[in-house]
């Protein structure tokens, strides 16, 4: 029991190290501004983490990209003029679901193509007959001597 006491009061001390790293609050005019902000920073993703949108992210430049965000919607920029303001700065790879264009291609057609070598070679194996192998009794025995 004074383990698991000792064990409450260490948590309890540790927890004010993170509370710096929450969410920030924002606050706008409109519900429709909030619920805009919070499908573009959804959609966004962290050049820090590369695995999280700015949304979900507690690195520093998120939380900056997020002020940014909060300032277009605030100065009355569309959704992509806002995709377009990201994706100038951190290329195509910032947003989830990257636009179509030569650059991106393989991105987009890799998949399928990886899928059609797939069904070909499984195909392939499928249709070839093995003939079997004969072997001369006499060569066998040969062999074993």
């Amino acid at each position: 029991m004074c383990y698991f006491i000792q064990f409450l009061l260490l948590l309890t001390l540790i927890n004010p190290i993170y509370a710096d790293e929450s969410i920030d609050v924002t606050s706008f005019t409109t519900p429709k501004q909030e619920r805009r902000y919070h499908n573009l920073i959804n959609e966004i993703r962290c050049p820090v983490c590369q695995g999280q949108s700015i949304g979900g992210s507690n690195a520093g430049l998120a939380k900056d990209l997020r002020e940014k965000v909060r300032g277009l919607i605030l100065k009355q920029k569309t959704d992509d003029d806002i995709r377009r303001f990201m994706t100038d700065r951190y290329g195509d790879f910032v947003v989830f679901k990257p636009p179509m264009n030569k650059g991106t291609y393989l991105l987009w057609f890799a998949p399928f193509i990886f899928l059609l070598f797939a069904v070909f070679f499984l195909a392939r194996t499928f249709n070839t007959k093995k003939e079997p192998v004969k072997m001369d009794t006499t060569k066998a025995k040969n062999l074993l001597k």
